[in-house]
């Protein structure tokens, strides 16, 4: 905070929240560890635990953290200064993702970006964690995490125990680390077993089918994508398109190869032509040489993965002692609320009305900006020039936290 008066008032609007807000308490919450980040001092207080809700309730208000966070795991003794001594019980399953981890987003404007990092999270409930992993959507709490992003967290009692390595392993499963082509498009039939054996010359793949389930399913759903794409395209267009996935990549593929695959996939009559025949009869052999097929294999590698993968990041999820953000708590560089969420409740979050505190009001408040600044807060826009406005509280707030204001004297 640039300002002793702007620091004052973030801090006096910080507490009101906390001494207002009834706060959503993780589970088991007198087993966890709690830390927390400040205003106007340097570091991390932790290795700290609260017996009852009333007593993190009157840290909070008095002591008026920029940042609050609890331990994933459950201890023995949440307080003790050491980790062994902590003696670990468990710890919660957490997947973060914000922007950074969601390609393209970090250039985005504010609200774009926390539109983007949502559409990331809905798929990576929706396609992984209920669907492949097959949890319930009673089982997830979903957070909006008050910054740039959402956290998932899963406590069912089959997953406390895991460890960092297994957590680890469902990280590179979400992400479709180290996929194994040979495995989505297996051998066929007649070569089940010796597939290895066969002259690579001689080989044939089978297609991933949609009904597989798993990365089978995703991958045939991506080839459709990939096929409609260079359906639309003229074949010096679908070549040039070709040659900018292989060079992204640094892979070594002749022009004549892709002007083969091309060919293959699309001359002919409709109805007839290789793309036809992968889509309805579910085969790959549609491909006049082994070069063709083994590159439209690197092509879905290199382009389908990336766009069926979910982002999430791994350190957090195999961290068996992180500390996450605690709900209800405020993120002292937005000033947003740390908002709990049903799986029903997240298509229609907006983070700019639903997590702006109810404890900030509408008096106004004299703030000094270097620059224009546009904002939509509780269905209103701002549209602020540089220079001194009177704004409400609650735009105060958020300006102040971003560092796009100070707060004049009041």
């Amino acid at each position: 905070m640039p300002s002793d008066d702007t620091v004052r008032f973030v801090k006096s609007m910080f507490s009101k929240h906390y001494r207002e807000a009834a706060l959503r308490m993780p589970d088991r919450f007198s087993k966890r560890e709690f830390g927390f980040m400040f205003f106007d001092r340097q570091g991390m207080v932790r290795h700290t635990g609260f017996p009852t809700r009333a007593s993190l309730k009157k840290y909070l208000a008095e002591q008026v953290p920029a940042h609050a966070y609890y331990s994933c795991a459950y201890y023995e003794k949440p307080d003790a200064p050491t980790m062994l001594e902590k003696r670990w019980q468990g710890a919660d399953l957490i997947f973060d993702l914000d922007a950074d981890h969601v390609e393209g987003a970090q250039n985005l404007p504010f609200d774009k970006m926390l539109e983007r990092v949502k559409t990331e999270v809905i798929r990576l409930i929706d396609d992984f964690l209920l669907g492949d992993f097959g949890f319930e959507p009673g089982e997830l709490k979903i957070v909006f995490s008050g910054g740039r992003g959402y956290h998932v967290h899963i406590s069912d009692p089959k997953v406390l125990k895991l460890s960092s390595h297994e957590r680890r392993e469902i990280v590179d499963y979400i992400t479709g680390t180290d996929l194994d082509m040979d495995w989505v498009f297996p051998p066929t039939p007649f070569q089940i077993g010796r597939f290895r054996e066969i002259p690579l010359s001689e080989r044939k793949r089978g297609m991933p089918s949609k009904t597989e389930g798993g990365w089978r399913a995703r991958i045939r759903m991506g080839i459709d994508g990939v096929l409609e794409e260079l359906e639309e395209l003229q074949e010096k267009e679908a070549v040039e398109y070709l040659k900018g996935t292989v060079a992204e990549s640094k892979k070594e593929m002749g022009e004549k190869t892709l002007v083969g695959l091309y060919r293959d996939l699309f001359a002919g009559k409709a109805g007839t032509r290789g793309a036809d025949r992968m889509r309805s009869e579910n085969t790959f052999e549609v491909f006049s040489a082994k070069r063709h097929a083994d590159a439209f294999v690197e092509l879905v590698e290199l382009r389908v993965k990336s766009r069926m993968k979910g982002e999430t990041d791994e350190p957090v999820t195999s961290d068996i002692k992180r500390l996450i953000r605690l709900p209800s708590s405020l993120h002292g560089k937005t000033g947003f609320e740390v908002v709990p969420l049903k799986r029903d409740e997240l298509d229609g979050f907006n983070p700019f009305s639903d997590a702006v505190p109810k404890a900030f009001g509408k008096r106004e408040v004299g703030v000094r900006l270097e620059k224009p600044v546009e904002v939509r807060l509780r269905d209103r826009q701002f549209s602020l020039d540089a220079g001194l406005s009177n704004v409400p509280e609650f735009v105060a707030v958020f300006l102040a936290c971003r560092r796009l204001a100070t707060v004049e004297s009041h």
